[in-house]
């Protein structure tokens, strides 16, 4: 067959073509290159500042933490663990932690029929 052989002559032509082609591909390349290394480097400066502004932020906070909150205290009271603050009942688990299935419906249920029946 043909297209298995080698053919034995280069040309000229085809050799400039080829190196025009790489030449080309290189020059592309490093442009995109660098555009992602500055793009990297720009998104690196602004997670470092968003980082110092959430730091800031927390440090000027009254309540920095969950369980000194009273908005959270008496959602614990009222539903989460009815009568006592219990961080880790049983339905708190099931509400407050990411799980997929079928008793998460049931669950959603329970806290709309528990806010009607507050209002």
């Amino acid at each position: 067959m043909s297209i298995f052989r080698e053919k034995g002559t280069f040309t000229r032509r085809q050799f400039f073509k080829g190196s025009g082609m790489l030449a080309a591909t290189i020059v592309i390349s490093g442009v995109f290159a660098k555009f992602g290394y500055d793009a990297w480097a720009a998104s690196d400066a602004y997670i470092e500042k968003r980082i110092s502004g959430l730091y800031t932020l927390d440090e000027k906070m009254a309540i920095r933490k969950s369980h000194q909150n009273p908005e959270i205290l008496q959602i614990y009271k009222d539903f989460l663990s009815p009568g006592e603050v219990k961080p880790v009942s049983e339905k708190a688990h099931h509400l407050l932690h990411t799980k997929y299935g079928q008793d998460i419906p049931e669950l959603i249920k329970e806290l709309h029929a528990h806010q009607h029946d507050a209002a």
